[in-house]
């Protein structure tokens, strides 16, 4: 028998394998990276051969969405060099104020591409690098979340691979906000983690993670929190409930609460003035049904279940999926330690929960509405336009069981190879992919020969862009989107623009006046016309009017009666630029 080491040996000993011990986690750590990039960009394929000129759309049938979230991260970069003076007053549907609550400020994802836009790169490769980043962490957190939860390193990967591939993902790929589901994950290691050490920086880890999701999804803030809140009663249970883990969780939450009531009042307080609320239709419409939950996307590349173009549809999480979850649930259940089991009653419990939630006003129990409830009692819930993206939640907690299969058969069965579970990880990715990923072609820069004129015009200078769109579809307002991408050029405020919510206002009975779309399918209908020349002169002080060319060339002819109110200033292929201005007492007696 050897003779036992001394301690300076044993020194010795620790000083030469710890090198060797940092390289090795250092070189899984660049693995784990590279793999979930590899992932991200086979998901997303072909995307990665385009990435300047290509915006992906996913099921979207238009670029208005990618678009208008490619100029909303734009916005959060310039507001970013000015310390974000000026936020919520972007510079669209002026004069109104507080514009950019309308919709999400996708204020994390803006910060992540303030040095892309400060590089100079091409408008459509930010949008597509924070795209992969946001896929990118989506894994990175469900890899630590399957760490926390005690499952090995290689499962703990496959599960984050197959996180990035969810059809749920694939299917919204044309929604950024949607994308970023990472926060929810993120708050949820830190829960996993605080159940079973009670040390306060995982408190303050949960609560850095709720701030994340805020900053990156409002909407999706709002979906998580149910299941967020289950979790932490989950955690104290782990916890006993003893009174010093009651307070770091609770003081921990408190502070990133009053954090982000602070960045949400300002739209809140707009949004109350404005009445701003989705109506039963559009929520009903927005609901899933259960046979959306057995359908695949249109862009899915598997037929069966069969393929739908439905809103809600294409809610179908692949057969490989639900019977690696089934199995990781079965060998969890298990499994030691106790607090793991519990863990995985609670991601069961919340997937049954997110799928009744899914289902939006469309689940009625003796005529009584779940949904319905939560949008009166919840604050916030009377916001949400799209239950079924509650199946977001569904989709991303069965990685998390397939997890503990994979760890099972790791361990169990499969000892001598790691290969088939890899394989198996593979063919469950493989199933749910949605390739060649739907791309619309966007320029590599914003600015055009009109655009650049435009730019150096007296700053405040304000535009109108005719003509306005005629109907209230998503693809009627494709043009407004292309008018906000070449405002990141131009940067002069215009009355035109597109977000979640349009312009409203509240009459003294109490009744929503929807001012914006009365004004814009008027000038859809009507304009050129004197009235409508007056609105923009007088009325929102418009100084340029911008008008397409190709439109102008169909109706040159009653321009004519405006002829005393637009002084012509600039022409190209693309448009004719007008000084507007009415003529004294022109609008009072007309």
């Amino acid at each position: 028998m050897a003779a036992p080491l001394s301690s300076a040996q044993r020194s010795t000993v620790e000083i030469s394998t710890r090198p060797a011990a940092l390289t090795w986690r250092a070189a899984w750590a660049i693995t784990v990276t590279l793999t979930l990039v590899l992932a991200a960009v086979a998901a997303t394929w072909p995307l990665a051969l385009y990435l300047p000129n290509t915006l992906p759309i996913g099921t979207e049938r238009e670029a208005t969405v990618p678009l208008f979230n490619l100029w909303t991260l734009w916005w959060n970069a310039d507001r970013a060099a000015t310390g974000f003076a000026g936020y919520w007053d972007a510079p669209f549907f002026f004069p109104n104020r507080g514009v950019l609550s309308y919709s999400e400020p996708l204020t994390l994802p803006g910060l992540l591409s303030t040095p892309l836009w400060v590089a100079g790169a091409a408008p459509a490769l930010v949008y597509n690098l924070v795209l992969l980043t946001l896929l990118v962490l989506n894994g990175l957190f469900a890899y630590r979340l399957a760490r926390a939860l005690d499952i090995a390193r290689l499962p703990s990967l496959l599960s984050a691979i197959l996180t990035i591939a969810l059809p749920f993902t694939v299917k919204i790929l044309g929604v950024l906000p949607i994308v970023g589901l990472f926060g929810l994950l993120w708050s949820l290691e830190g829960l996993v983690r605080f159940g079973r050490e009670g040390s306060l920086r995982w408190a303050v880890w949960f609560a850095t993670g709720l701030l994340a999701l805020y900053l990156t999804s409002q909407q999706f803030t709002l979906i998580a929190a149910p299941f967020l809140a289950i979790a932490a009663v989950v955690t104290l249970r782990q916890r006993a409930f003893s009174r010093r883990s009651v307070a770091a969780l609770l003081v921990a939450g408190l502070v990133a609460g009053v954090c982000i009531l602070l960045l949400a009042l300002p739209a809140m307080n707009i949004h109350q003035e404005l009445g701003f609320r989705r109506s039963d239709s559009v929520v009903a419409a927005l609901s899933a049904r259960p046979i959306d939950l057995l359908t695949r996307s249109d862009t899915a590349l598997l037929g069966f279940p069969p393929r739908t173009t439905a809103d809600t549809g294409g809610l179908f999480p692949g057969f490989l999926l639900v019977l690696l979850a089934a199995s990781g649930a079965f060998a969890g259940l298990r499994g030691d330690p106790a607090g793991q089991r519990l863990w995985v009653l609670y991601l069961l419990g919340s997937i049954l929960l997110a799928l009744l939630l899914a289902l939006g006003l469309n689940l009625s129990i003796l005529g009584w509405q779940p949904f319905d409830t939560l949008r009166a009692l919840v604050p916030g819930f009377d916001r949400l336009r799209s239950p079924f993206r509650f199946a977001s939640v569904m989709q991303l907690y069965l990685p998390c069981l397939a997890a503990f299969a994979f760890g099972f058969l790791q361990q169990r069965v499969l000892r001598a190879s790691s290969v088939l579970i890899v394989l198996l990880a593979i063919l469950a990715m493989l199933e749910n992919l949605a390739v060649p990923t739907p791309l619309a072609a966007a320029p590599e820069s914003p600015q055009t020969a009109w655009s650049a004129w435009l730019r150096e015009q007296p700053e405040g200078t304000v535009i109108a862009h005719v003509p306005f769109p005629q109907g209230l579809n998503v693809a009627d307002y494709e043009i407004e989107s292309w008018r906000l991408f070449a405002q990141i050029d131009h940067r002069k405020p215009m009355v035109n623009g597109y977000s979640g919510y349009f312009p409203q206002a509240i009459a003294p009975d109490g009744s929503i006046i929807p001012t914006y779309t009365h004004f814009q399918l008027a000038m859809a209908e009507l304009f050129p016309d004197y009235r409508l020349a007056c609105v923009l002169d007088q009325g929102l002080g418009v100084d340029l009017l911008v008008v397409d060319t190709d439109w102008f060339a169909a109706v040159q002819e009653r321009f004519a009666q405006l002829k005393s109110f637009l002084q012509p200033v600039y022409s190209d292929d693309q448009v004719q630029i007008f000084s507007l201005q009415a003529p004294a007492g022109e609008c009072r007696t007309q």
